[in-house]
């Protein structure tokens, strides 16, 4: 509304440069897109300027959601697969489009897709071409919010399909600039080791001689070296290899959730162990109506969230010389259904005014999928495996619940649903190994593709 020449000092007030580095880097991904056609040189430093990308990816909201992949049948009998984002801010999750066709040329309509884990800000996404005589797995790293996504060599060679992996990814902070390094290391070495690089992290159970405890070597890709090695570390635990759900990644820390246990590896150190879960500590044993789910919270600590038939509970894990569970929340159905009773109306047995306790637990089944921000928990609520989950959101705050009027996509690919953070951060390069290119040993003592 000012005039022109009124308008022209002001903008000449605040520089270019601080508006992208200061200002445009505390905004939200989706909200920064916007601003990318205010100048050609806004758009340079949103788009290439790694500082900037390092600064946002500290500084702005994380606008947490949960993410999967799902699909929808179309009119020729196939799968048409996309992200599925559920997030109590919707408007400025990150994820310009739900389509993954940002994948690029490594992808075909003929195959299928499959969520492995999400960490920070980027994906591990598995996906499985349909060939005429064989199928062939490729494994990508991606980050929706920029849609960039490239390949991880060796992968289909060195990961056991079927069996979950570990995400690691850090995003660089200005805390550990360049600029603060010495100045006789090259740039480009101290950019793509100390500052941009992820891991992919597989547990592999070896039976040991007694076959009464399962011991665990890690297989490892680094893309900062383009390799993939075997851990020295072996964990012996007396658990289920089969049993794994999920891996979450926290404060350094890679976690294994194997229903009454959990599996840890921490990869800077190269050390491991075995977790007891809150309510084998309590002495307690998991009932058929249970269920639970790890999670990291705003503060990049390792929860778990109990369902039973009597409510829900929420543990952080506070780790030190010896690692406990410290309980943050815990509600009684009772308790829930006084507040938000009309969010279960979809239950008819929660429509009943006595023993709906019995009925509920008879008909329905309620899992958590997650938690977001440390305060909304989102529920997963269906008839016996019969019906696609509706989902609800549970403010830890408050006590209500609310009924996000949605369902998700597949009943039984419950286990790909994993937070989802905002990032700016370019996709880490991959290195070329040094040694003729091998991107491992290729012997039994140092490679698993060799054992495989």
């Amino acid at each position: 509304m000012a005039p022109g020449t009124s308008r022209l000092k002001v903008n000449y007030d605040i520089p270019e440069d601080v508006l992208c580095e200061n200002i445009f880097s505390r905004l939200p991904f989706k909200l920064v897109t916007c601003l990318k056609t205010m100048s050609r040189h806004c758009h340079l430093q949103i788009t290439n300027n790694t500082k900037f990308a390092t600064k946002q990816a500290r500084l702005c909201p994380s606008c947490p959601a949960l993410i999967q992949i799902g699909f929808l049948v179309n009119s020729d009998g196939r799968y048409d697969y996309y992200l599925n984002v559920i997030s109590s801010t919707p408007t400025i999750i990150g994820v310009p489009s739900s389509r993954l066709g940002f994948l690029g040329n490594y992808i075909n309509n003929k195959g299928s897709f499959s969520l492995l884990a999400s960490t920070n800000g980027l994906l591990c996404i598995q996906y499985i071409a349909y060939g005429k005589r064989h199928r062939v797995r490729t494994i990508l790293i991606a980050n929706p919010a920029t849609q960039q996504a490239q390949p991880v060599p060796g992968a289909a060679r060195h990961l056991f399909q079927g069996r979950v992996v570990g995400l690691v990814f850090d995003p660089p902070n200005e805390s550990s600039s360049i600029e603060e390094h010495k100045i006789d290391q090259p740039k480009e070495q101290l950019s793509e080791k100390e500052h941009n690089k992820f891991k992919i992290v597989q547990a592999i159970p070896i039976k040991n001689i007694s076959y009464t405890t399962t011991g665990f070597r890690f297989v490892i890709f680094s893309s900062d070296t383009g390799r993939w090695v075997m851990s020295n570390t072996i964990v012996n635990a007396n658990i289920k290899e089969d049993e794994c759900e999920k891996v979450v990644y926290a404060s350094g820390v890679l976690y294994w959730d194997y229903q009454d246990s959990l599996l840890w590896f921490d990869v800077s150190r190269s050390s491991g162990g075995i977790i007891k879960m809150p309510w084998m500590l309590q002495g307690s044993k998991s009932e058929k109506w249970d269920h639970h789910s790890i999670d990291t919270s705003i503060d990049d600590v390792l929860v778990c969230t109990t369902i039973t038939k009597d409510g829900l509970a929420i543990y952080r894990l506070v780790e030190g010389a010896v690692h406990y569970w410290e309980l943050m929340h815990k509600k009684e159905w009772k308790s829930i259904m006084e507040v938000s009773g009309e969010a279960f109306q979809f239950c008819h047995s929660m429509k009943l005014r006595s023993c709906w306790q019995s009925k509920f637990c008879e008909r329905w089944l309620v899992r958590p999928f997650g938690l977001e921000s440390g305060r909304w928990l989102y529920l997963g609520v269906s008839e016996k495996w019969s019906t696609l989950d509706k989902v609800l959101l549970y403010d830890l705050e408050s006590g209500k619940v609310e009924d996000l009027g949605r369902d998700l996509s597949d009943q039984f690919n419950l286990t790909s649903i994993f937070g989802y953070r905002n990032s700016m951060a370019a996709l880490p390069p991959i290195a070329v190994p040094p040694l003729q290119g091998k991107i491992c040993d290729g012997n039994p003592g140092g490679c698993i593709c060799a054992l495989k």
